[in-house]
């Protein structure tokens, strides 16, 4: 009895939580599907923030390349500010640099992205899925068997390193005997997987993949885009001639491509959430870590405008979001 009364008058530092009543139905669990992106879903850690400082629990969350990141990471413990901090270390574009480590002959994908998985252990170590409180999946794609590959149990930074493999640019990597790359190839914003491998009851997605309105109202175009002063065509002729990256070059044909295709695939799963948070679409290269700040903010704007609507899906009689039965697909790790 001395215990119960202790913790009755306990004073709790955290955010104000919505309680339960006693006699009424549980609370719906929340997932969270948090899209690929590059630097753009930096974004993320914005919504993180606003909903820790709501007191917004998430029951699962899924995540594809960046998103795949960010999300463990948070599930790992770190706070929405921890998150903040870390993208700030990586806004100089030499500490970007350090974690290069090119191929000679880059036959696989220009880096190795070895580096960056040593960079992702030192925040991560060997923490495995089955260690974390929250359900956590990482997205990747098989690229032999054509296969989605969602990751749930053995290594997070496995799982994370092979979410985060660009096509072109990283070189696959093998786990358990799949040749796995980049998430967002096959899904960049991973509601479904949510649907399929966890019991939540409400889904929220996060995509910083452009819509359709986007293309529409022509801000997916890039600098390039823009008519040259004569300086900028001279530098724009000599990098296309050195740079595998450069706009028009192989690597850039590639990534654009498979960009194009990740609008309608984001566009289609996003139908499948019961909020979808858009942050504001602006023209930034995907390696633009050092406008950090603007991505979050984008986040944190999103997130607090659809905060009423984020808390509706608290209500323990509001309305699920309505979902085609899903249809069988090959293969277990498959949604």
């Amino acid at each position: 009895m001395l215990g119960k009364i202790l913790r009755f008058f306990r004073a709790d530092p955290r955010p104000e939580r919505r309680e339960r009543p006693l006699d009424d139905a549980p609370l719906p669990k929340l997932g969270l599907a948090l899209s690929s992106g590059g630097a753009r879903g930096l974004a993320h850690v914005g919504v993180l923030q606003v909903l820790e400082e709501n007191g917004i629990e998430i029951h699962s969350i899924a995540g594809s390349s960046m998103g795949a990141y960010i999300g463990a990471l948070w599930a790992a413990g770190f706070s929405g500010k921890d998150l903040e901090n870390l993208a700030a270390e990586m806004h100089d574009r030499r500490q970007l640099w350090r974690l290069a480590d090119p191929m000679i002959p880059p036959m696989k994908g220009l880096f190795r992205g070895l580096k960056a998985r040593a960079h992702l252990e030192r925040s991560l170590g060997d923490i495995k899925f089955e260690d974390l409180e929250r359900r956590v999946l990482v997205v990747a794609v098989d690229i032999d068997s054509k296969e989605r590959m969602v990751f749930r149990h053995g290594r997070i930074a496995d799982a994370v390193h092979a979410s985060c493999a660009m096509p072109g640019i990283i070189a696959p990597v093998l786990i358990n005997g799949h040749r796995c790359v980049d998430g967002g190839v096959i899904d960049p914003v991973p509601v479904g997987a949510l649907h399929k491998f966890t019991d939540v009851d409400r889904v929220i997605a996060v995509s910083v993949v452009p819509t359709f309105a986007d293309v529409d109202e022509g801000r997916c175009l890039t600098e390039e885009d823009i008519p040259p002063s004569w300086y900028r065509r001279l530098g724009t002729a000599i990098n296309g001639n050195l740079n595998l990256l450069a706009r028009g070059n192989m690597i850039d044909t590639f990534r654009q491509s498979i960009r194009a295709a990740q609008i309608r695939l984001a566009h289609e799963s996003c139908k499948k959430a019961d909020v979808c948070l858009r942050p504001e679409h602006f023209f930034a290269p995907w390696h633009d870590y050092s406008g950090f700040r603007r991505f979050i903010d984008a986040g944190r704007k999103v997130a607090t405008e659809q905060l009423d609507e984020i808390r509706a899906l608290l209500e323990p009689n509001s309305k699920t979001h309505e979902i085609a039965p899903f249809k069988p697909m090959v293969g277990h790790d498959v949604a």
